[in-house]
């Protein structure tokens, strides 16, 4: 591999540990997870988004924040029976507090003097929370990017490396299927041996996914879920920043919610400069996120092979040139009549930003006996009729564009190649987001669903997300908290 600005790729044994252990300090155990849901003004700003109390029926015994209250703070203790059942008297009198700091008096004197039963929030849930979940989502959505974006997440008044880019400014994403809240796939089942004829509660949301990739595939039943998210090099600093359901069964189906959620949350990140996600990805969406201006980092599908690129001739020179690998490679004769690939050496990777796209480039350095050559290719995107094309030299006709030579160039040439060091470095911080997924197995009983149905599913999610978020939002303070009184005491000093 040629020594280049992406670097040569370390074997295993050689690569630095960058994981540390997790301290006593940045523990946080279930009592302050749960403060930290009580605390979050997200939750009360959520709940005036919510419909009124009807004139009409039976009156609303709580206030729509206490649901809401519920639905995050479900997601820490495991179950709603549990969630329930950790508002004792003393506990109530600390969610009665937390509500007359963050919605005043007035809401807090109508709370009852007890908690709500499970069966009131899971009539609440059905009728109050599923059917607005929508209008809750929005406003999450808006609050996260603010989130982000207070705790120093994708600057953009910071200097752009597109080699080395920082963590920060990265957008990390993957979809994870939680199982059914019941192994049932039918309603009813005959029992052979007696002929009793059973009943079963099916999840009507559940369906099989493939996951593990295409080479390990396996079935899993359930829901998918894909999570888009952000975070620094401290612990617990992650910020969800969407969370969208793939109705599909097909890898194609994640991809295509995941470009749409990666193009929505670009448009309102400026400081963005791309985003990491596994083999999910292909070259046709690589292309979309590159056309925005993004970096996309995964690895190369298996399915793709060299391919010839094109005969350069410069002068007296000749250069065989493929596609190997995701960069440029030349074809090399040896002694005993066979040929091999040498990856050319990139100097420089060119971003140029247009009016309705971005364009991609890998300035090379092709080595030559006679002096190198200076040779410009585009990666990233593949060009189509609409494009605009440059002209032949020599003759001036209009050059075809990829789709004219059906070459799909997104699909052989990346950004950054994956066998390098720069990809080493980056592609690593895609294991957050099995850290985001192992959270949620963790929330729920018996690592299974715990609602039945698509909507009440999107409640506990979005549950998930918040509850994440206040315990980033929470330690961020503290840290910044601490930073200050340290700044101050150096001050006085």
């Amino acid at each position: 591999m040629p020594d280049d600005i992406f670097g040569d790729a370390l074997p295993q044994h050689l690569r630095l540990r960058r994981k540390r252990q997790l301290s006593d300090a940045e523990q946080r155990n279930r009592q302050q997870r749960i403060k930290d849901c009580l605390n979050e003004p997200l939750i009360y700003e959520m709940a005036e988004h919510l419909p009124a109390p009807a004139s009409r029926g039976c009156p609303r015994q709580y206030p729509a924040v206490v649901y809401l209250l519920l639905a995050a703070m479900m997601t820490v203790t495991g179950s709603k029976r549990s969630a329930v059942g950790t508002l004792d008297d003393t506990q109530w009198r600390g969610v009665r507090a937390s509500v007359r700091r963050n919605a005043g008096r007035t809401a807090a004197a109508l709370l009852p003097l007890t908690a709500p039963s499970r069966f009131q929030y899971q009539y609440a849930e059905l009728n109050l929370l599923a059917p607005s979940i929508e209008v809750l989502q929005d406003v999450f959505e808006q609050h996260a990017i603010q989130q982000a974006l207070h705790q120093g997440l994708f600057p953009e008044d910071v200097t752009r490396n597109w080699v080395k880019p920082e963590r920060r400014r990265l957008l990390v994403g993957d979809a994870t299927v939680p199982k059914a809240p019941s192994k049932a796939e039918h309603a009813f089942t005959d029992d052979t041996t007696t002929g009793e004829r059973r009943r079963h509660r099916v999840d009507p949301a559940a369906r099989l996914y493939y996951e593990n990739g295409e080479k390990e595939k396996r079935l899993a039943r359930g829901t998918k879920w894909f999570f888009a998210s952000a975070r620094d090099d401290g612990y617990w600093r992650r910020v969800i920043l969407t969370v969208r359901h793939v109705a599909g069964g097909e890898y194609e189906d994640e991809a295509a919610v995941a470009v749409r959620s990666f193009t929505q949350l670009s448009r309102l990140l400026p400081g963005c400069m791309g985003v990491i996600y596994d083999g999910a990805f292909r070259g046709v969406h690589r292309d979309a996120l590159a056309r925005l201006g993004l970096l996309v980092i995964n690895k190369q599908h298996g399915s793709v092979k060299p391919r010839a690129y094109e005969l350069l001739r410069v002068g007296r020179c000749r250069h065989d040139l493929w596609c190997d690998q995701g960069r440029i490679a030349e074809r090399v004769l040896l002694d005993d009549g066979t040929s091999t690939l040498l990856p050319v050496p990139v100097s420089r990777l060119e971003h140029r930003q247009g009016r309705t796209k971005s364009r991609w480039y890998h300035l090379l350095r092709i080595p030559c006996r006679h002096g190198a050559h200076l040779y410009r290719v585009q990666v990233g995107i593949t060009t189509t009729r609409d494009d605009r094309i440059g002209t032949d030299p020599d003759t001036g006709r209009r050059l075809k564009s990829d789709t004219e030579r059906d070459f799909h160039r997104a699909e052989y040439l990346q950004q950054i190649p994956e066998s390098t060091f720069t990809h080493q470095q980056l592609y690593p911080y895609r294991s957050d987001s099995e850290s985001v997924h192992n959270q949620l197995d963790q929330s729920m009983w018996n690592n299974r669903m715990i609602s039945y149905g698509l909507e009440r599913q999107k409640v506990f999610t979005l549950g998930f997300a918040v509850a994440q978020n206040a315990t980033s939002r929470r330690i961020f303070l503290e840290s910044s908290a601490v930073a200050r009184a340290v700044q101050c005491g150096r001050k006085s000093a």
